[in-house]
């Protein structure tokens, strides 16, 4: 595949079991090169996070045509092999506690993408459903100062718009948000829902006046297909965010449907109220094993086929500018923040 067209999918598997062999065969067969992947469960803590980061590593490794990125190098002979490359990636730091000791050692395993908060606070910020959003903590900053150091990106999704400013201007990199809608054209509607989750997706979504800060260090904003809910909505939000702050600055995400048992479903419904219902229709026949359950209302990363979103962006955009929204912006932070 040429780098000129290359497909990045900013958050491809949601959680770390979403990264199974037919995520991964799927992305090939989309021709996707590299994809984000959340490398544990949100409410992980140290020692759960280790496992499960390590369980998406072995599920790569076994894969003859995938990689994990953790270096420009790894990147670049990756592209150039066509393989799949993943990013790993924390939705939450809650498992890095305030010791920048986890969070070296978690580099140190790969760890090369993490957000500030997950919703709630965390020791580093706030989350979008803070009020008051009191900004980055001072285990924040060093957080910033050791990620920027040690080649993580920062995410901003899901994070308070304060403690998301104040990162944006304390690093020295980039910073993305992975899987983030536009906040003025959720406020407009449709109202959207999924898998029943109840909480407040327009405070969730970026506010137009944080991606602009973001955008002129370099940043990148990733809409979400699956949040959009069907392709017209998706576009919407990718032309909104291309007027805003130009192609240089948009990205894709299509998140991946959800693998899930009933423990797992019930553990996190302190994080998402409403989660343990079957793609939001209260249909709750999980059961002991891990399986998915596609949502049949809902995009998945079969949008970003060449045969969908990416034909109907090249009606709207130039190829130069169609290349840069598919992955190679995401490819510059990369190129950027990535250690050698």
């Amino acid at each position: 595949m040429s780098d000129s067209m290359t497909i990045f999918n900013g958050v491809g598997a949601s959680w770390f079991e979403d990264l199974s062999p037919e995520f991964l065969d799927e992305s090939v067969k989309l021709g996707v090169s590299a994809v984000g992947c959340t490398a544990n469960d949100t409410w992980d803590d140290t020692l759960e996070a280790m496992e499960n980061l390590q369980a998406v590593k072995e599920v790569v490794r076994k894969h003859a045509q995938s990689y994990v990125i953790e270096t420009k190098r790894d990147l670049e002979n990756g592209i150039a092999a066509n393989q799949v490359g993943v990013l790993l990636g924390f939705q939450n730091p809650k498992a890095l506690s305030d010791s920048m000791n986890y969070l070296e050692a978690f580099a140190d395993m790969g760890l090369r993408c993490c957000a500030l908060a997950f919703r709630d606070n965390s020791y580093y910020g706030c989350g979008f459903s803070a009020e008051p959003d009191g900004g980055l903590s001072v285990v924040g900053e060093r957080a910033v100062r050791v990620m920027n150091r040690r080649g993580v990106v920062v995410d901003l999704s899901h994070v308070g718009d304060k403690t998301a400013l104040d990162a944006v201007e304390l690093s020295e990199h980039p910073a993305i948000f992975s899987h983030s809608m536009s906040r003025s054209l959720m406020a407009a509607g449709p109202k959207v829902e999924w898998a029943g989750v109840k909480n407040n997706a327009v405070r969730r979504a970026a506010p137009d006046e944080l991606v602009i800060a973001a955008a002129a260090k370099g940043g990148v904003i990733c809409p979400d297909a699956r949040m959009a809910g069907n392709l017209d909505n998706f576009l919407t939000h990718i032309d909104h965010f291309v007027n805003l702050v130009g192609a240089d600055h948009v990205g894709l995400t299509a998140q991946d449907d959800w693998h899930r048992s009933k423990k797992d479903a019930h553990r996190i419904q302190p994080y998402l109220p409403g989660y343990d219902s079957k793609a939001g229709k209260n249909d709750r026949t999980f059961d002991i094993e891990y399986r998915i359950y596609r949502m049949e209302d809902q995009l998945g990363p079969a949008v970003l086929d060449r045969n969908a979103v990416i034909a109907e962006l090249l009606t709207r955009y130039s190829r130069e500018d169609l290349a840069k929204i598919a992955g190679g912006n995401l490819l510059r932070v990369l190129r950027t923040v990535l250690p050698d």
